[in-house]
This record gives C-alpha cells, structure tokens and sequence, in this order.
C-alpha cells in the first residue's frame, strides 16, 4: 500500500490549511454585512479570554514563544541537515507558518475588512477643504498648547513619566470612560506590557505590537516619553478588534480625551497636533509652518525633543522593518500602507468639525 511521507504530509496540511485561511478571507470580503454581524464581536471576545489567560505573566508572552521557536528552528535545522533531511524541516516549518497565519486571520485579522469606526461611532468623514485642515490644525495647536503647561516637567523642561504599570493602569481607566459615553468601546481591554527587546524595537521604527495569538498589547518603553501614554491607547484599541492603523489611532485619541490624567490628555493632544501638522505640511507647507506661532513653549520644546529622540534610531534596519509592515498593511486592505498612520487626520478634522457645529448649534 502506498504510504506517503512526512514531507508531503506537511505540504498537503500546508496546502488546506493555506485554502482555510483564503476561504475566511473572501468570505470576509464578499460577504462583509454577514461575516462581521458577529466576526467583530468573537474577535474582541476571543481576545479578552487571552487576555486573562496570559494577562498576568508580567512580561510579553509571545515575546519568550517566538524566540524560542526561531532557537528550536535553528537546532532542528542543523540536526535535519546531518540527516540530509533538509526538505522535511523545510516542509514542516511551512506548515507551522501555514497555521500561525490561519489563526492570525481567524482570531483577528479579519478585522482588517472589518467596516469603518466611523460607521460604528456615527462620525462623518469626507474629503476635506485646505481650510478645514488648516482651521482643525490650528484647533489642535491651541489645544495641544494649552495642555502642555499642566503636565510635570523637570528642570530641564522634559516630560516625567510614571513608571509603566501606572500608565497601563491608567489606560485601561480611559477605556473604561470612553466606554460610559460610547458604546462601542464598552468592553474591557486587555492588560499592556512593556516589550522585553524595546531597543531592538526602536530601531525598527516600532513604538507597539499587538499579537492576537496570546492577546498581549505590547509597547516599546525606548519611544518618545510623551508619545507612550498614546501608544498605550493604540495598542488597546486594538485589542477591540480595531485592525487599522488609522482606526486605532483615533481610539487612542478618544482614549486619551476621556481620562482625567493631565499627562493622558496631553500625550493625545500632542499626536493629534502632530498628525494634522503633517497633513497640512503635506498640501501647504507654508501654512504648516506658521501654525508654530500658535504653540507654546512647552510644546515646541516637546516637539524638538521628539525629533532629536528619534534621529538616534533611523537607519537601514527601520527602513527594511517599515518596508515589510508597509506590505503587511497593503496586504490586509490597507493600500496606502504605512502612510495610513497619517489617516487619522481624516478623524480628526471629522471631530473638530463635529464639535464646531455643536459649540455653534448651542
């Protein structure tokens, strides 16, 4: 009787298990007001119950899992390759991927298609005027300005950080009052932890990682002070099955708006600033420009900082990492890639908008 071996085997699980994983997909694709009447919400589940299963092991699980996989990897390689069984090893580590990726997808990624926070949030987002970006830039200047001189600072000016649990801690309470006003976000978030390689991060251009598998928000404590109350948020909201980037972006400035932490507030002041300067940069540099004489000193000084902060990280190594996560996101619908950080802006003129119309209509 014929019998087939290991190798193909693993090939043939490779293959249904690849066939599973574009099946979930087009279905999220061609039936998206099916799928996501429920997908959305097993996701956020299925993640919460990861959450408590690992939320107490103090340090990021996926982190110890990952490298001891690429260890084993390595010392199975080098004993299959005095076997001369190379292809089996080959064979059996396209498998693992294979199912790495069908759980990727079925936990979570589907999100990725997911339809818009904007529809779920009942914001209306358009194409906007180079008034109104200038007009919400502005808003977000004064704003940020005005929220720079409550935070501590220490005799050099620089912002002092609590230590990390105290801000994840404070995250989690800026989920639980967004989540008193919008509905949405009415579901517990999962435990944030402090990424054990942060500087090997940094280089890489990676503030936060959320993995799905263990259901771990993970942070790097090497970015910018200031930005890492907002990181926080970011990757929270993506713990409620937010996948895009520019999505996450605008929980962590709801987030962040509904905490009573100065330092909250000012960390999602502060992004939202910087992300409507850029927009404006990109269509009137000039106009960008002059949105400087609206700050204040503290936040000027801040944004110095932040510029000489992550000079000491770029090179060819951030630029490689960026260039995979560019493909990751055009791969998930995402087709402006690692440019979609910088959609938020659409959000948050969205948001000024909204509040202008309701500050005149009272």
């Amino acid at each position: 009787m014929f019998q087939l071996k290991k190798p193909g085997r693993n090939l043939i699980g490779t293959g249904i298990l690849a066939a599973l994983t574009a099946a979930l997909i087009a279905a999220a694709r061609l039936l998206p007001e099916f799928w996501f009447s429920f997908y959305s919400d097993f996701s956020r589940g299925a993640m919460h119950v990861l959450g408590i299963a690992f939320g107490r092991i103090p340090f990021p699980l996926w982190e110890a899992a990952l490298a001891a996989l690429i260890l084993g990897a390595i010392v199975w390689l080098v004993y299959a390759s005095k076997k001369h069984r190379f292809f089996g090893w080959l064979t059996a580590i396209l498998e693992v991927l294979a199912l790495l990726a069908f759980l990727f997808v079925g936990l979570w990624g589907l999100n990725h298609f997911a339809p818009p926070l904007k529809d779920q949030i009942g914001l209306e987002v358009r194409a906007y005027t180079e008034t109104e970006l200038k007009q919400a830039a502005q808003f977000y200047a004064r704003q940020a300005s005005e929220a720079s001189k409550a935070v501590e600072r220490d005799e050099n000016g620089d912002i002092i950080l609590p230590s990390f649990s105290e801000m994840a801690q404070t995250a989690e309470e800026c989920y639980v009052n967004l989540g008193k006003t919008v509905s949405r976000f009415d579901h517990p978030v999962n435990r944030v932890k402090p990424l054990l390689v942060s500087k090997a991060f940094a280089y890489m251009g990676t503030t936060g990682v959320f993995v799905c598998l263990t259901g771990e928000p993970s942070v790097s404590t090497e970015c910018f002070p200031l930005a890492q109350p907002f990181t926080i948020c970011h990757e929270l909201g993506h713990s409620l099955a937010f996948a895009a980037e520019d999505e996450a972006n605008y929980c962590a400035y709801l987030a962040t708006m509904a905490s009573y932490d100065p330092l909250f507030r000012y960390s999602g002041c502060y992004e939202a600033y910087v992300y409507c300067f850029n927009a404006l940069y990109d269509v009137r540099p000039s106009a960008a420009q002059k949105l400087w004489d609206l700050c204040s000193d503290e936040l000027i000084h801040d944004c110095n900082v932040n510029v000489s902060h992550n000079q000491q990280y770029e090179g060819k190594v951030q630029d490689a990492a960026q260039a995979v996560n560019d493909g990751y996101l055009k791969a998930f619908d995402q087709p402006e890639g690692v440019r979609s950080y910088g959609l938020v802006a659409d959000y948050l003129i969205a948001a000024y908008l909204a509040q202008k119309e309701a500050a005149s209509g009272s």
